[in-house]
C-alpha cells in the first residue's frame, strides 16, 4: 500500500511535497524491515496477531492518502484564519520575539548537564526547557517563509535569526542524533524552499537522500554510540561515523524483527483480545501528563484527572511474557487501534485531512498554511513511529497556546487589507 502511494507521487516532479508520499516513505524505510523479520518470526507471536497488525497498518495507510486527497482535492468556501494576510513589519517584530524567546530557554536547555541531555526519555527540568524553546521555530518558520519570498540572498534583519535557528537544528539533528529532529530540518529546508519560493528539488537528489536517511534514521543508536561515547578525537569520530555499516541495523530488523514492531503486535493483539478500547481518553490523559504541572497544582490533583485505561504493558507481560523495551516506541497504529479498534483508522483519515487542508491553503499563498504545513510535518510522520497524539492534539494545544498569539498581532486589520498576496510580496 505505501509503495504505491510513493510510486503515485513521484510520477511529477513536485508531486513529492505531498504529505502521504512523506509518511509512506517513512513507513517503507522504517516499519517494514521490521515487518519483514516479524514475518520470518511468525511463532513468537499470538495467533493471527501478525496477519490482523499488517491489515490494520495496511487500512491506516490506504486512510491516510484517502483523507489527504479528500480534503486537498476540496473547494473552499468562506475565509479561513489559514488565509490571513500581515502586516510585514508587524510580522517581522513577531517572529524575532518568538524566536529570541525560544533562544533563551535553548541556551539554559543546552546549560545542562551532558548525562541529562543524552537521555533517551528526558522528564523534569530537560522537559520545561525543551517545552519553551521550541517556540522559537514558529518565528523561524515565519522569517524563512519571508526570506524565501524575496530575490535577495543577504538581507541582515532576516538572516540574523534565520542562521542561529539552522544551526539549533543541525546541531540537534546531526550532532545529537535526534531522529525528529532530523525530519524536521528536511521539512524546513526542501518543503519550505518550495512553498516560499517554488524550487523543485531533483526527484534523484529525494530518492537518495531520503534512502540514505531512513538508512541513518533505523541505526540511529550506532551513530550515537561512535558520536558520544568511547575515547576518541573528534577526527577520528567523524572517521568513524562515515566508514559505519549502517545497513546493518536494517539486515538485522529484517531477520529478527524490532522492538517497536513487537510492541505493536503485541499491543493491538491484547487491545483486541480484551476489547478494551479507551475510544480517544488515552489522549485526554496525555494532555493532563504534558500540560497539568505537578509542581503546581500537586501530583494527586493531576493525577485524579487522568482516567484509569488498559495497561497493555502489564497485560503483555502478564498473559505472554513479552516486555516493553525502555526507550522504544509502539507506533500510532497501536494506538489508533486501542482507541477505537478495527475502526481506528479513522484517526489516520483526520492527519490526512489536516494536512491536506493545510497543504491547498499553503499553495494558494497563504503564510499560516504554510507555516503549519512545515511545523507539523515531522510530527504527522511520527503517527508512524511512535504516536497520533502529536498531530492531532499536541502540536495544537502548543501553537494555539504560545505561537498563534504573536500571529493575531501580526496580521492585518479589516480597514489595512490591501495589496497582493504573501507569495506575490516582496519583502523591503
Amino acid at each position: 500500500m505505501n509503495f504505491a502511494i510513493v510510486l503515485w507521487y513521484l510520477r511529477s516532479p513536485t508531486l513529492f511535497y505531498h504529505f502521504p508520499f512523506w509518511i509512506s516513505v517513512l513507513a517503507l524505510g522504517w516499519f517494514f524491515p521490521q515487518a519483514v523479520g516479524g514475518y520470518l518470526n511468525l511463532t513468537e507471536f499470538p495467533d493471527y496477531a501478525y496477519a490482523d497488525g499488517m491489515f490494520f497498518a495496511s487500512s491506516c495507510a490506504l486512510a491516510t492518502w484517502g483523507g489527504y486527497a479528500w480534503a486537498h482535492g476540496r473547494e473552499d468556501v468562506g475565509s479561513s484564519w489559514l488565509d490571513w494576510r500581515f502586516d510585514l513589519d508587524r510580522l517581522y517584530w513577531a517572529c524575532s520575539a518568538l524566536c529570541l524567546f525560544g533562544f533563551y530557554f535553548q541556551w539554559k536547555l543546552w546549560s545542562l548537564p551532558m548525562e541529562l541531555i543524552m537521555e533517551t526519555q528526558w522528564s523534569g527540568v530537560t522537559v520545561k526547557y525543551l517545552f519553551l524553546s521550541s517556540v522559537f521555530r514558529f518565528g523561524f518558520i515565519g522569517l524563512w517563509m519571508l526570506y524565501l519570498c524575496q530575490p535577495r540572498i543577504w538581507v541582515p534583519k532576516l538572516l540574523v535569526f534565520i542562521v542561529p535557528s539552522f544551526y539549533v537544528l543541525f546541531r540537534t539533528a546531526v550532532l545529537e542524533g535526534r531522529r525528529e529532529a532530523m525530519m524536521d530540518l528536511l521539512a524546513y529546508a526542501l518543503v519550505g524552499l518550495w512553498l516560499g519560493r517554488g524550487k523543485a528539488v531533483p526527484r534523484w537528489v529525494i530518492a537518495c537522500g531520503l534512502a540514505f536517511g531512513l538508512i541513518l534514521i533505523n541505526a540511529i543508536g550506532t551513530y550515537r554510540a561512535l558520536l558520544f561515547y568511547g575515547d576518541k578525537t573528534f577526527s577520528e569520530r567523524v572517521s568513524d561515523i562515515v566508514s559505519a555499516d549502517y545497513v546493518e541495523t536494517s539486515r538485522e530488523m529484517m531477520s529478527d524483527s524490532g522492538s517497536e514492531f513487537k510492541n505493536y503486535i503485541y499491543y493491538r493483539y491484547i487491545y483486541q483480545d480484551m476489547g478494551r478500547y479507551d475510544l480517544g481518553l488515552f489522549h485526554w490523559n496525555k494532555l493532563v501528563f504534558n500540560y497539568v504541572p505537578a509542581q503546581i497544582v500537586g501530583r494527586g490533583l493531576k493525577e485524579s484527572l487522568m482516567i484509569p485505561l488498559l495497561d497493555a504493558n502489564e497485560t503483555a507481560q502478564r498473559e505472554y511474557g513479552f516486555n516493553y523495551m525502555r526507550g522504544s516506541t509502539s507506533t500510532g497504529y497501536r494506538d489508533a487501534f486501542g482507541s477505537f479498534g478495527w475502526f481506528g483508522f479513522i484517526k489516520f483519515l483526520a492527519i490526512g485531512y489536516i494536512m491536506g487542508v493545510l497543504y491547498r491553503h499553503a499553495e494558494r499563498g497563504g503564510l499560516l498554511a504554510r507555516i503549519m504545513y512545515v511545523y507539523l510535518l515531522g510530527a504527522a510522520m511520527l503517527a508512524v513511529t511512535h504516536t497520533t497524539h502529536r498531530i492531532l492534539f499536541s502540536s495544537w494545544v502548543y501553537f494555539f497556546g504560545l505561537g498563534f498569539p504573536a500571529f493575531i498581532w501580526a496580521r492585518l486589520r479589516a480597514h489595512e487589507e490591501q495589496g497582493d498576496s504573501l507569495a506575490e510580496v516582496i519583502y523591503e
